[in-house]
């Protein structure tokens, strides 16, 4: 039976400062008035027995007055939150509720912090939802509706409100958020205790605790999270300016060119009679049905389709035209019946069978090569682009930002390989080559930014996980790397393979090294002849003869790719060069259920679950050479003992630091070597050379 104790005076937490003296593990929770940097903390939850736990109030909702009342254990509280800076703390998030407690009271709990259990319980499965509700009811059976229902009641009761935009949990009745909180801080030491022994037993402490995951937590992902980066805002303004004119010049040009060719299905007599050029469907429309263009693939809605039919996908004109045929002469009819949905407790309707078109996919890939034909095309890829910029990065960082600084949420949590996701806004999606944005985002007053890229590192890392020698190198002997997988391919042999020497493979053939940029990455990682020949807009036979070539040059990366589906369909799990693990479980039953049947030939599902057991040794080792590379960087900058310096961003292959202008020159070297030389890739060396720029945009 779990006894959950509230602390509301400053008597009741020096006895909770007496019982927690002598305690080792404590798990900590806080709750608060937001979730950016300037909230406060209204109270927080301490357990170390798994059926004890204290919430302590500090602030209660006083719906009268509408206004926060100050509990007297404010007057203690950083007093106990000291206590806990000499504790092994287990928490859930633990960057969150850390930078809480350093902006609220000044203590820094996360050198503390031993476990974090959304770490941990990705770690150990990474396909899962690992928020800490959703483990208490696949662990513990604890559903918590009905306590999340009346902390909703009480909220709306006191006159707040739950919104995406604005969520006031903190008004709730004091007592109610008091057992919330205190029956997450025991969750969360259950968790813990349920997922160590798993993480020992399988392997992974090392990698968790002492390489890579819990290290990289308290270093560099702290810093991103916290740190922020400053922002220009008349650049900003500026650049908005711009871009808005640019999008209404270019939909002002689009909407003259297409307006006679959508004009009877779309006459604007209303907002569903408007045709909207963004929407991917009525894109299609225009551009496969009204005007004829073929499209290259479907949806994953259409693949769904095929499957429901009984067809291949199709990637050939035939099959593409045998598609439409198909789906014409089933129209309306069901084909996948109604299915009850999980979380709204209801049951769906039945999937009909709609126009051809609505299953097919326009994209940017299919754009691009629609541009050559259709300079309205060409304008609205300019203008998705600008728009982009526009919603997600200008509108997104003036938004969010606050005293001219955005604070990006960095997550280790947000992918399958072990890189960062980002949001609030995206920064890991910033372009790579348009620097608009990234030119408004300046170093801080005596301050510059000391940043560095790796070279090539898929490829490098790429080479390496092959254990082709040719393919290794080329790096050390200064070729091309896509000359040397494209030259052999066409049948180029004997031109030079360095990018810039006259007369080399790429100066002479650059068509053909594009198409070798396709070839030699995607292959390997699934994709099929007829989706390399949709990709490069040559027939199947060509694109399979293309294949075979690669493959009969560099047999290496055959048995790379050939390995990792073996190893996925045999142990249901492929792992990084150190030791990440991908789970794909599904993937034991293919030589079951596809004894004799060809990679290409197997259902696009199934052959799905293969190729990502090929990307994943790829992706997931690049994705450590850069953790550990930022991890290598922090700690040395630690020793240095200099506290003004800070990673602030890991976005594509790029680590970026900010630090004073006169330590600038020493910041490069520690870069530099710690990226180079902090993992030692077999056969390959990693390069990475630093710029120093008082923007992102790298301008000096």
């Amino acid at each position: 039976m779990e006894t959950l104790k509230v602390v509301k005076t400053l008597k009741e937490l020096e006895e909770l400062t007496r019982y927690i003296e002598d305690k080792d593990y404590v798990g900590f929770d806080t709750e608060t008035t937001g979730v950016i940097k300037g909230s406060h903390i209204i109270g927080f939850s301490v357990c170390s027995d798994i059926d004890v736990a204290y919430y302590v109030v500090l602030y209660r909702w006083d719906s009268i007055s509408n206004n926060l009342v100050e509990r007297e254990t404010t007057k203690g509280a950083k007093s106990f939150l000291e206590l806990l800076k000499t504790k092994k703390l287990i928490l859930q998030n633990a960057v969150f509720d850390c930078s809480m407690v350093k902006d609220n009271f000044g203590v820094d709990l996360m050198p503390s912090v031993i476990h974090d259990t959304m770490l941990g319980g990705h770690i150990l499965n990474e396909n899962r939802s690992n928020g800490l509700k959703e483990r208490g009811v696949e662990l513990f059976g604890e559903d918590a509706r009905a306590e999340q229902k009346a902390m909703k009641e009480s909220v709306y009761k006191n006159g707040g409100v739950l919104t995406r935009d604005k969520y006031e949990l903190y008004k709730a009745d004091e007592d109610l958020l008091a057992y919330y909180g205190a029956k997450d801080a025991i969750l969360t030491l259950k968790v813990f205790y349920n997922d160590v022994p798993q993480i020992y037993k399988e392997g992974l402490d090392k990698f968790f605790y002492d390489e890579e995951s819990m290290s990289l937590l308290k270093g560099p992902t702290y810093d991103m999270n916290t740190e922020g980066l400053r922002v220009d805002p008349v650049k900003l303004q500026k650049l908005k300016q711009t871009l808005q004119a640019d999008c209404l010049d270019a939909m002002g040009f689009i909407t003259k060119e297409i307006t006679h060719y959508v004009k009877d299905k779309y006459p604007g007599t209303g907002k569903s009679n408007n045709f909207n050029i963004g929407a991917s469907q009525q894109r299609a429309w225009l551009l496969y049905d009204k005007l004829g263009n073929s499209f290259n693939t479907l949806t994953d809605s259409g693949r769904e389709l095929c499957k429901s039919l009984g067809l291949k996908l199709p990637y050939t004109p035939a099959a593409k035209r045998t598609f439409i045929a198909i789906v014409r002469e089933n129209k309306w009819k069901v084909w996948q019946e109604a299915k009850f949905n999980p979380k709204t407790k209801k049951m769906g309707r039945p999937k009909k069978v709609e126009d051809w078109w609505k299953y097919t996919a326009c994209g940017k890939e299919t754009l691009t090569k629609l541009a050559k034909k259709y300079k309205w095309v060409e304008k609205y890829l300019e203008y998705a682009k600008n728009l982009k910029l526009l919603n997600t990065y200008v509108e997104g960082i003036e938004k969010r930002m606050q005293y001219n600084v955005i604070r990006p949420n960095f997550l280790q949590h947000g992918t399958t390989s072990g890189r960062y996701a980002c949001r609030n806004p995206n920064f890991q999606n910033l372009p790579r080559d348009d620097k608009r944005v990234k030119a408004c985002i300046v170093a801080r007053e005596g301050k510059v930014f000391v940043g560095a890229d790796y070279a090539q590192l898929e490829p490098r890392v790429f080479a390496s996980v092959s254990g082709d020698k040719n393919l290794m190198d080329c790096f050390s002997e200064g070729k091309d790397f896509y000359s040397v997988v494209g030259a052999p391919i066409f049948g180029k042999d004997g031109l030079p393979l360095e990018k810039d020497t006259p007369g080399s493979f790429a100066k002479r053939h650059p068509d053909l090294r594009d198409k070798a940029k396709i070839i030699a990455l995607a292959t390997p990682y699934g994709r099929t002849a007829a989706q390399q020949a949709a990709a490069m807009d040559i027939p199947r036979e060509e694109a399979q003869e293309l294949i075979e070539n690669y493959f009969d040059a560099y047999p290496d990366v055959e048995k790379m790719m050939l390995d990792s589906h073996e190893e996925a369909k045999t142990n249901g799990v492929v792992f990084s060069l150190f030791g990440r693990p991908r789970r794909m479980p599904r993937a034991t039953k293919i030589p079951q259920l596809f004894p004799k049947v060809k990679h290409e030939d197997l259902p696009y599902e199934w052959r799905n679950i293969l190729n990502l057991s090929m990307n994943h040794k790829v992706q997931s080792t690049a994705a450590s050479i850069m953790n550990r590379a930022a991890i290598a960087v922090w700690k040395e900058c630690q020793v240095k003992g200099w506290t003004t310096v800070k990673i602030v961003l890991q976005v594509h292959d790029q680590l970026i630091l900010e630090g004073p202008k006169e330590l600038s020159k020493e910041m490069a070297k520690v870069l530099k070597r710690c990226m180079e030389e902090t993992t030692e890739l077999p056969g390959v060396k990693l390069i990475a050379e630093p710029f120093i720029s008082n923007d992102l945009a790298g301008q000096k």
